[in-house]
């Protein structure tokens, strides 16, 4: 039988989520850029899989989780970002 193979399985950088996250291309201007791509595509997987279901519930989870995140990614976010920020991230990437 031949062997179906996932387009996703083409595309992988290596096994880790985050180095994953990092290769995915940033369609947004420099300007005015607080987060990384990474960091807010990792926050929005989590926060799907949280059961979060819009922009704002992306906010909540962010500000909520502010402090763990930081704290297990070697980071120091002194906010955490806006729904803006998701939908703005939303708008850009290329998908």
């Amino acid at each position: 039988m031949a062997e179906i193979r996932s387009a996703a399985v083409d595309y992988a950088v290596s096994d880790d989520l985050i180095s994953f996250l990092k290769a995915i291309p940033d369609g947004r201007y420099r300007r005015g850029v607080r987060y990384p791509q990474w960091f807010l595509l990792l926050v929005a997987v989590f926060g799907i899989l949280s059961g979060c279901h819009s922009s704002r519930d992306l906010e909540a989870f962010a500000k909520r989780h502010r402090e763990a995140l930081n704290q297990a990614l070697g980071l120091n976010f002194k906010r955490w970002p806006s729904d803006a920020t998701f939908l703005y991230l939303y708008r850009c990437a290329e998908a």
